[in-house]
C-alpha cells in the first residue's frame, strides 16, 4: 500500500522562510506563498495545528524575526469567524508590503479598488472598484504592494481563513479609503481612523 506524505506545518513554515530568502521580488514572493498555502490547506492546515483554536478569533501561528518584506517580520494568521454582518467596505492598503489570503472553508469577498483619472486630469481621479473576487474553499488570492481592497466574510457561513503578510502590518504606515469619497487617511493596523 502507498502512502501519501503528509505537508506538515513545520515543513510549510520552513518552505516559506526559504520563499523568502531565495526570491527578493514581492510578486514571485506572493506567488510562490500562495501555492504552498493551497498545498497546506490540502493537508488539513490550519485546523490541525496546535496553534488555532475551536473558537471565533484571530490566531497567530507564526512570527518571523529574520524573513520579510521589505523588511523581516512575515506573519502567519489564521482566523475563524462565524457569519459575518454585510457591512459597508473598507478599503485599504498594505503600504509596502503584500498579503496572501486563503480561504480554508467557508467564503470571503475580496474587492479590488484603483484609482482612475480622466485623460484631462481636470478632475479628481474617480474612485472605483476594478475586481471582485469570490473566495471558496482552497482558494488563495494575493494582494501587492500598493493595491487597494476590502474584505467581507460569508454573511452565512463559519469561514476558516489564513493569512500571510510580508512584514507585521502593526509596524507598517497603509491608507485606508473612503469608497464614497475616495479620500484616504494613513493608519497603521493599531489605529483606524476614517478617512
Amino acid at each position: 500500500m502507498t502512502q501519501t506524505a503528509v505537508y506538515t506545518e513545520q515543513q510549510f513554515i520552513a518552505d516559506l522562510r526559504e520563499v523568502f530568502a531565495t526570491h527578493r521580488d514581492s510578486v514571485q514572493q506572493a506567488h510562490n506563498i500562495a501555492k504552498l498555502m493551497r498545498r497546506a490547506f490540502d493537508n488539513g492546515w490550519p485546523e490541525n495545528s496546535e496553534k488555532f483554536g475551536d473558537g471565533n478569533g484571530t490566531y497567530e501561528i507564526y512570527r518571523d524575526a529574520e524573513y520579510g518584506h521589505p523588511g523581516p517580520g512575515f506573519v502567519v494568521l489564521a482566523y475563524r469567524q462565524g457569519p459575518q454582518e454585510l457591512k459597508r467596505p473598507a478599503p485599504h492598503d498594505h503600504g509596502v508590503c503584500w498579503v496572501a489570503y486563503g480561504v480554508k472553508s467557508g467564503g470571503n469577498t475580496q474587492t479590488r479598488y484603483a484609482y482612475r483619472h480622466d485623460s484631462a486630469d481636470a478632475e479628481m481621479p474617480a474612485f472605483e472598484v476594478v475586481e471582485v473576487m469570490e473566495q471558496g474553499a482552497g482558494d488563495v488570492h494575493y494582494i501587492l504592494p500598493g493595491e487597494i481592497h476590502s474584505v467581507q466574510g460569508s454573511p452565512s457561513d463559519e469561514t476558516i481563513y489564513c493569512r500571510i503578510t510580508s512584514m507585521d502590518l502593526d509596524k507598517v504606515q497603509r491608507h485606508r479609503y473612503d469608497v464614497e469619497s475616495g479620500r484616504s487617511a494613513i493608519f497603521s493596523s493599531a489605529m483606524t481612523p476614517d478617512p
